[in-house]
Protein backbone atom coordinates (compact mmCIF):
# COMPACT_ATOMS: atom_id res chain seq x y z
CA UNK A 1 0.00 0.00 0.00
CA UNK A 2 1.75 3.53 -1.13
CA UNK A 3 2.49 5.62 1.96
CA UNK A 4 0.40 9.06 2.19
CA UNK A 5 2.33 11.93 0.88
CA UNK A 6 3.22 13.52 4.19
CA UNK A 7 4.95 10.46 5.17
CA UNK A 8 6.63 10.17 2.34
CA UNK A 9 7.50 13.70 2.48
CA UNK A 10 8.97 13.14 6.57
CA UNK A 11 10.76 10.18 5.40
CA UNK A 12 12.60 12.03 2.45
CA UNK A 13 13.33 14.80 5.33
CA UNK A 14 14.52 12.13 7.52
CA UNK A 15 16.73 10.66 5.16
CA UNK A 16 18.09 14.24 4.23
CA UNK A 17 18.74 14.92 7.60
CA UNK A 18 20.75 11.85 8.08
CA UNK A 19 22.90 11.98 5.08
CA UNK A 20 24.18 15.68 6.22
CA UNK A 21 24.96 14.33 9.37
CA UNK A 22 26.97 11.64 8.15
CA UNK A 23 28.81 14.14 5.67
CA UNK A 24 28.89 16.87 8.31
CA UNK A 25 30.94 14.01 10.36
CA UNK A 26 33.00 12.79 7.35
CA UNK A 27 34.39 16.19 6.52
CA UNK A 28 35.03 16.97 10.00
CA UNK A 29 37.27 13.65 10.28
CA UNK A 30 39.26 14.57 7.45
CA UNK A 31 39.97 18.13 8.74
CA UNK A 32 41.43 16.66 11.39
CA UNK A 33 43.64 14.55 9.96
CA UNK A 34 44.75 17.24 8.45
CA UNK A 35 45.42 19.49 10.70
CA UNK A 36 48.78 19.35 12.48
CA UNK A 37 49.52 17.62 15.57
CA UNK A 38 49.28 19.67 18.81
CA UNK A 39 53.07 20.47 20.16
CA UNK A 40 53.73 18.52 23.46
CA UNK A 41 53.32 19.92 26.52
CA UNK A 42 56.97 20.39 27.97
CA UNK A 43 57.60 18.88 31.09
CA UNK A 44 60.38 19.31 33.40
CA UNK A 45 62.72 16.21 34.14
CA UNK A 46 62.86 16.70 38.04
CA UNK A 47 65.26 14.23 38.84
CA UNK A 48 67.77 15.88 36.92
CA UNK A 49 67.20 19.37 38.55
CA UNK A 50 68.21 20.21 42.31
CA UNK A 51 71.02 20.52 44.81
CA UNK A 52 73.63 18.02 46.30
CA UNK A 53 74.11 19.14 49.92
CA UNK A 54 76.97 18.36 52.00
CA UNK A 55 76.72 18.88 55.57
CA UNK A 56 80.52 18.71 57.71
CA UNK A 57 81.21 18.52 61.28
CA UNK A 58 84.36 19.20 62.08
CA UNK A 59 86.56 18.60 65.23
CA UNK A 60 89.84 21.17 64.62
CA UNK A 61 92.97 21.45 67.35
CA UNK A 62 93.93 24.85 67.14
CA UNK A 63 96.35 26.94 68.74
CA UNK A 64 94.58 28.77 71.34
CA UNK A 65 95.61 31.81 70.26
CA UNK A 66 98.07 33.46 66.92
CA UNK A 67 101.33 33.13 68.44
CA UNK A 68 100.31 30.36 71.13
CA UNK A 69 102.08 26.89 71.72
CA UNK A 70 98.91 25.22 73.36
CA UNK A 71 96.28 23.44 71.51
CA UNK A 72 92.64 23.96 72.04
CA UNK A 73 89.46 21.75 70.59
CA UNK A 74 87.33 24.01 68.30
CA UNK A 75 84.66 21.95 66.89
CA UNK A 76 82.13 23.77 64.04
CA UNK A 77 79.92 23.20 61.23
CA UNK A 78 80.40 23.68 57.61
CA UNK A 79 77.75 23.31 54.80
CA UNK A 80 78.32 23.27 51.00
CA UNK A 81 76.03 22.96 47.98
CA UNK A 82 76.40 22.03 44.40
CA UNK A 83 73.74 21.44 41.72
CA UNK A 84 73.01 17.77 40.90
CA UNK A 85 75.40 16.31 37.91
CA UNK A 86 78.13 18.59 39.11
CA UNK A 87 81.40 16.81 40.40
CA UNK A 88 82.36 17.25 43.43
CA UNK A 89 85.59 19.94 43.52
CA UNK A 90 88.32 19.53 45.96
CA UNK A 91 89.09 21.73 48.85
CA UNK A 92 90.44 21.67 52.00
CA UNK A 93 89.75 22.56 56.16
CA UNK A 94 91.43 25.65 56.04
CA UNK A 95 89.21 27.14 53.01
CA UNK A 96 86.93 29.63 54.02
CA UNK A 97 83.38 29.50 54.21
CA UNK A 98 82.31 30.76 50.41
CA UNK A 99 80.48 29.80 47.14
CA UNK A 100 81.76 30.51 43.49
CA UNK A 101 79.51 33.54 41.24
CA UNK A 102 82.05 32.90 39.03
CA UNK A 103 82.93 29.24 37.88
CA UNK A 104 84.64 28.79 33.96
CA UNK A 105 87.18 26.25 32.75
CA UNK A 106 88.81 25.48 36.44
CA UNK A 107 88.63 29.03 37.28
CA UNK A 108 86.16 29.80 40.78
CA UNK A 109 85.91 33.41 42.40
CA UNK A 110 83.44 34.51 44.96
CA UNK A 111 82.65 35.77 48.00
CA UNK A 112 84.03 34.37 51.38
CA UNK A 113 83.98 34.35 55.24
CA UNK A 114 86.07 33.28 57.79
CA UNK A 115 86.21 34.00 61.86
CA UNK A 116 88.74 33.74 64.57
CA UNK A 117 88.33 32.84 68.22
CA UNK A 118 88.63 35.51 70.82
CA UNK A 119 91.81 36.10 72.57
CA UNK A 120 91.48 36.38 76.36
CA UNK A 121 93.54 36.75 78.94
CA UNK A 122 94.76 33.32 79.35
CA UNK A 123 98.06 31.07 78.86
CA UNK A 124 100.25 33.72 80.06
CA UNK A 125 98.49 36.64 78.60
CA UNK A 126 97.63 38.41 81.65
CA UNK A 127 97.39 42.03 81.11
CA UNK A 128 97.57 41.81 77.49
CA UNK A 129 94.75 43.59 75.71
CA UNK A 130 91.87 41.50 74.72
CA UNK A 131 91.06 40.35 71.23
CA UNK A 132 86.86 39.85 70.37
CA UNK A 133 85.55 37.29 68.31
CA UNK A 134 86.82 38.27 64.84
CA UNK A 135 84.38 37.81 61.59
CA UNK A 136 86.44 38.41 58.29
CA UNK A 137 84.53 38.79 55.21
CA UNK A 138 86.15 39.25 51.50
CA UNK A 139 86.49 37.10 48.25
CA UNK A 140 88.51 34.13 46.58
CA UNK A 141 89.84 32.97 43.41
CA UNK A 142 90.84 29.72 42.56
CA UNK A 143 92.26 27.77 39.64
CA UNK A 144 91.80 23.67 39.56
CA UNK A 145 92.82 20.70 37.46
CA UNK A 146 92.55 17.76 37.67
CA UNK A 147 95.41 17.27 40.47
CA UNK A 148 96.22 20.56 41.54
CA UNK A 149 94.95 23.98 43.05
CA UNK A 150 95.56 27.24 43.67
CA UNK A 151 93.57 29.17 45.52
CA UNK A 152 93.93 32.80 47.46
CA UNK A 153 91.39 34.48 49.88
CA UNK A 154 91.52 38.13 50.89
CA UNK A 155 89.44 39.32 53.97
CA UNK A 156 88.65 42.10 55.82
CA UNK A 157 87.84 41.93 59.66
CA UNK A 158 85.01 43.58 60.21
CA UNK A 159 85.34 43.03 64.54
CA UNK A 160 87.95 41.81 66.71
CA UNK A 161 91.34 42.44 65.39
CA UNK A 162 89.84 45.08 62.47
CA UNK A 163 92.42 44.21 60.19
CA UNK A 164 93.09 43.17 56.53
CA UNK A 165 94.56 39.79 55.79
CA UNK A 166 95.27 37.32 53.04
CA UNK A 167 96.13 33.27 52.56
CA UNK A 168 97.71 32.19 49.19
CA UNK A 169 98.09 28.15 49.21
CA UNK A 170 98.63 25.59 46.55
CA UNK A 171 97.56 21.51 47.39
CA UNK A 172 98.70 18.47 44.95
CA UNK A 173 95.99 15.97 45.21
CA UNK A 174 94.76 12.36 43.91
CA UNK A 175 93.62 8.80 44.84
CA UNK A 176 92.26 5.73 44.07
CA UNK A 177 88.40 6.83 44.11
CA UNK A 178 87.83 5.51 47.76
CA UNK A 179 90.63 6.99 49.52
CA UNK A 180 92.24 10.20 48.46
CA UNK A 181 95.53 12.43 49.54
CA UNK A 182 96.65 16.02 49.21
CA UNK A 183 99.30 18.34 50.54
CA UNK A 184 100.88 21.67 49.90
CA UNK A 185 102.25 24.65 50.90
CA UNK A 186 100.69 27.95 52.75
CA UNK A 187 101.36 31.66 53.02
CA UNK A 188 99.70 34.30 55.41
CA UNK A 189 99.91 37.90 55.27
CA UNK A 190 98.06 40.72 57.31
CA UNK A 191 98.55 44.43 57.58
CA UNK A 192 99.37 46.43 60.43
CA UNK A 193 95.96 46.53 62.26
CA UNK A 194 96.28 42.52 62.36
CA UNK A 195 99.70 42.49 63.12
CA UNK A 196 99.81 45.11 66.08
CA UNK A 197 95.99 43.22 67.71
CA UNK A 198 97.94 40.15 68.36
CA UNK A 199 101.69 40.47 68.02
CA UNK A 200 102.37 44.05 69.88
CA UNK A 201 102.63 45.04 73.62
CA UNK A 202 102.67 48.20 74.79
CA UNK A 203 104.37 49.72 78.03
CA UNK A 204 101.49 49.56 80.34
CA UNK A 205 100.78 45.64 79.06
CA UNK A 206 104.51 44.87 79.59
CA UNK A 207 104.19 46.49 83.05
CA UNK A 208 101.06 44.62 84.10
CA UNK A 209 102.20 41.39 82.43
CA UNK A 210 106.01 41.70 83.58
CA UNK A 211 107.31 39.13 81.50
CA UNK A 212 107.77 40.64 78.33
CA UNK A 213 108.93 43.54 76.70
CA UNK A 214 107.36 46.71 74.89
CA UNK A 215 106.98 45.48 71.21
CA UNK A 216 105.05 47.26 68.25
CA UNK A 217 104.72 44.35 65.33
CA UNK A 218 104.14 45.67 61.51
CA UNK A 219 102.07 44.24 58.61
CA UNK A 220 103.82 42.37 55.98
CA UNK A 221 104.42 38.03 55.35
CA UNK A 222 102.91 36.65 58.70
CA UNK A 223 103.53 32.88 58.26
CA UNK A 224 104.68 30.27 56.30
CA UNK A 225 104.56 26.51 56.35
CA UNK A 226 102.08 23.56 54.58
CA UNK A 227 98.76 21.09 55.17
CA UNK A 228 98.09 18.14 54.00
CA UNK A 229 94.82 15.91 54.16
CA UNK A 230 93.54 12.20 53.88
CA UNK A 231 90.49 11.67 52.85
CA UNK A 232 88.39 8.11 52.49
CA UNK A 233 84.54 7.93 51.31
CA UNK A 234 82.54 5.25 53.18
CA UNK A 235 80.07 5.45 49.99
CA UNK A 236 79.30 8.54 47.85
CA UNK A 237 77.43 10.09 50.43
CA UNK A 238 79.58 9.72 53.10
CA UNK A 239 83.01 10.61 53.89
CA UNK A 240 85.71 11.42 56.95
CA UNK A 241 88.98 13.55 56.65
CA UNK A 242 92.02 13.86 58.78
CA UNK A 243 94.42 16.57 57.98
CA UNK A 244 97.14 18.17 59.56
CA UNK A 245 99.29 21.40 58.96
CA UNK A 246 102.15 23.57 60.34
CA UNK A 247 102.61 27.17 59.89
CA UNK A 248 105.88 29.11 61.19
CA UNK A 249 105.64 33.07 61.90
CA UNK A 250 107.82 35.56 60.15
CA UNK A 251 108.43 38.57 59.43
CA UNK A 252 107.59 41.06 62.24
CA UNK A 253 104.99 39.13 64.31
CA UNK A 254 107.45 36.67 64.18
CA UNK A 255 110.11 38.55 65.96
CA UNK A 256 107.29 39.52 68.47
CA UNK A 257 108.17 38.36 72.30
CA UNK A 258 104.18 36.75 72.65
CA UNK A 259 105.79 33.91 70.48
CA UNK A 260 109.02 33.99 71.82
CA UNK A 261 108.57 34.27 75.41
CA UNK A 262 104.80 33.17 76.43
CA UNK A 263 103.74 30.77 73.49
CA UNK A 264 105.58 29.64 69.98
CA UNK A 265 106.26 30.62 66.33
CA UNK A 266 105.42 26.98 65.16
CA UNK A 267 101.57 27.06 64.88
CA UNK A 268 100.41 23.36 64.57
CA UNK A 269 96.68 22.32 63.56
CA UNK A 270 94.88 19.27 63.02
CA UNK A 271 91.83 17.80 63.10
CA UNK A 272 89.44 15.59 61.98
CA UNK A 273 85.67 16.39 59.17
CA UNK A 274 83.11 13.99 58.96
CA UNK A 275 80.69 14.65 55.77
CA UNK A 276 77.41 13.52 54.98
CA UNK A 277 75.35 14.31 51.33
CA UNK A 278 71.91 14.39 50.45
CA UNK A 279 69.82 15.47 47.14
CA UNK A 280 66.80 18.02 47.31
CA UNK A 281 65.34 17.43 43.77
CA UNK A 282 62.51 19.02 41.23
CA UNK A 283 63.85 22.68 41.85
CA UNK A 284 66.85 24.41 40.46
CA UNK A 285 67.56 28.87 41.24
Amino acid sequence: MPLPRAATIGLFACLGLAGAASFAQAETAARAEEAPAPAPVPTFAAAEQGWIVTVRAIGALAPSFPGSAKLRPYPFPSISFRRIGEPELFSTPDDGFGFAIIDSNGFRAGPVANFVFKRGQRDGLYGLRTVELTHEIGGFAEYQTEHFRTRAELRQGIDGHNGFVASLGADIFGGDGRASLSFGPRLSLGDNRYANAYFSVSPLESLANGRIEPYEANGGFTAAGGLATFRYDFSKDANATIYGGLQRLTGSVGSSPIPNDIGSRNQFTAGLSIARSFEIRGFAW
